[in-house]
């Protein structure tokens, strides 16, 4: 298999983790003056805050070292999160290599061109870690570079000690990702089957380390073996013996993965249920619902849409249960008060504002960009075709589609709202309950904002709009974070949507946001249309 073709299969995961990678490290220890303070006073004032702010989220991320340095803070805010999220592209791009390829047929015409098995594999593995490691690479070399514009720069060693952890914690989630993708039988079961297994290992290290005497089952998660690491802070250690063990189950998951491979058949898993013959249907189906516009969308994706639903539910609850364990600490510490951003109002209903309209934000784009792909591969895979020749006028497929990601946005956004309207009080959270409905209902046109733009794309150049996309929302977010930080002038800081979005819990609705997401939306999708017209299917 050629470099260019790996290159362009893995296209997206690459783009999107050097983008936020680099960026993310860079902006978290260039900007450590900016939120820590310029003299050494405020930094160790910071640096406690950060300490005790730190033993709360034990849970989350592990105990910072050394946070009144920008190294220190570099290491716990950003070393800490991306084990989560190089652990999540590992596993993915492994599901993807060997599940989506499959489904879409191009193993099968791969091995019909005379590639073995083994070498399709491996091939597929040593090309993911040469990429993971170029990553993990520049995304150590921009946290250096931020050190040393923050005016304290960060051991090499410890860095590259860091990043080796980082990149074996990836390989072994590549690795676990391919020996779970061929228990199973299609893309969607190994996606969902590695997500579970990758959240099991990390409440277990979760466990371990909010817990006073750490139980030793809690020892078997790769998290655990890489938070062993913390070279980047002053004062951190570097485990080798933890990161080669990650090495050794990246290797056991690949040769374990290769044999189950080797054994199973296109197409199907090493364990699949007995399935009842069932008797052949030439006839459409008798179901009313697909015969309805928006609601046969609705109907066919209801599984995907329940699960993004319970997920976005779910998300709230735990998001009060954390205001209410947050917010008695903070308002204890008052040097913690710039994290508040200055709002004003009862600290219980600042912090679920802050914290949940952002997971909110975020899942709400992660769903636009998903609709986007799937009405790219819509392009190539023959359905948009089918859609056309049913016949459905153009205009009306991407009517369809709009309509659709409305009513399921709407769905998800106020099903949380009731979840944190029915926990809230229990918890002693004050809410507006008008402020609380007008936040939830400018979820729509912020994920509208978003999937406008992306159906241009999908309309003019199918294969890079879900990068595309990526880019701009990540872009879009870093000048969210960063505006503040660098007190940018007000219209640099409304390029990006989640601005135009404001804060409604605590502050007045941002009508001037809303017009402008409104004809974002618009313009996207009316744009979207004449390019949709004007293009042919696959061209």
């Amino acid at each position: 298999m050629s470099a260019r073709l790996l290159l362009r299969l893995h296209r997206i995961g690459l783009v999107a983790m050097a983008y936020f990678g680099i960026f993310y490290v860079a902006v978290n220890s260039a900007a450590f003056p900016l939120i820590a303070g310029k003299t050494r006073a405020l930094q160790e004032a910071f640096g406690q805050s950060i300490t005790l702010l730190g033993a709360q989220f034990s849970w989350l991320l592990p105990s910072p070292i050394r946070p009144d340095t920008a190294a220190g803070y570099l290491q716990w805010r950003g070393y800490g999160f991306f084990a989560i999220l190089f652990a999540a592209w590992g596993l993915f791009s492994a599901s993807g290599a060997v599940r989506r390829d499959e489904d879409r047929g191009l193993v099968e015409s791969w091995l019909s061109a005379g590639i073995s098995r083994l070498r399709l594999l491996s091939t597929r593995t040593l090309f993911f870690a040469a990429v993971s490691a170029e990553i993990v690479t520049l995304t150590g070399a921009a946290g250096w570079l931020g050190c040393v514009i923050a005016g304290t720069p960060p051991a090499v060693s410890g860095l590259v000690g860091e990043s080796a952890a980082l990149w074996a914690l990836t390989l072994a989630c590549f690795g676990l990702g391919l020996l779970v993708s061929q228990i199973v039988a299609n893309f969607r079961a190994a996606a969902s089957a590695g997500s579970v297994l990758l959240v099991v290992m990390f409440l277990l290290d979760s466990i371990g380390r909010s817990s006073v005497h750490r139980a030793p089952f809690t020892d078997i998660s790769v998290f655990f073996l890489f938070n062993q690491s913390n070279a980047v802070a002053p004062g951190g250690v570097f485990d080798p013996a933890a990161t080669v063990l990650l090495f050794v189950v990246a290797a056991a998951a690949t040769v374990a993965a290769s044999v189950g491979f080797v054994r199973r058949d296109v197409g199907a898993g090493l364990i699949h249920p007995r399935q009842r013959p069932k008797a052949e249907v030439h006839e459409p189906s008798v179901n009313p619902l697909l015969r309805l516009a928006v609601i046969r969308g609705l109907w066919i994706r209801r599984v995907g849409a329940l699960g993004w639903t319970a997920g976005m539910a779910v998300t709230a609850a735990s998001v009060v249960l954390l205001v209410n364990i947050t917010a008695t600490f903070f308002a204890s510490t008052p040097t913690l008060s710039p994290y508040l951003r200055g709002l004003p109002g009862n600290v219980h209903t600042v912090l679920l504002a802050l914290i949940w309209l952002s997971f909110a934000q975020a899942l709400v784009a992660i769903f636009a960009i998903t609709y986007v792909s799937r009405w790219s591969s819509d392009d190539s895979s023959g359905v948009l075709e089918m859609q056309l020749a049913e016949p459905i006028p153009r205009w009306g497929v991407l009517g369809e589609r709009a309509a659709e990601l409305t009513v399921t946005v709407t769905a998800m956004a106020f099903v949380a709202m009731a979840v944190i309207l029915a926990l809230s009080p229990a918890e002693g959270i004050p809410l507006d309950v008008g402020k609380m409905v007008s936040s939830t209902a400018l979820l729509v046109p912020f994920g509208l904002t978003f999937a406008a733009v992306g159906a241009l794309l999908a309309g003019w150049r199918p294969r890079v709009a879900v990068v595309t996309l990526s880019t701009i929302t990540v872009i879009s977010y870093l000048v969210f974070e960063l505006g503040p930080l660098f007190k940018w002038p007000n219209w640099a800081d409304n390029l990006s949507v989640f601005q135009l979005y404001g804060t409604p819990l605590i502050t007045p609705v941002f009508v001037g946001g809303l017009i402008a997401m409104l004809a974002i939306a618009a313009v996207g999708f009316g744009s979207a249309g004449v390019v949709l017209a004007r293009r042919d299917v696959a061209a």
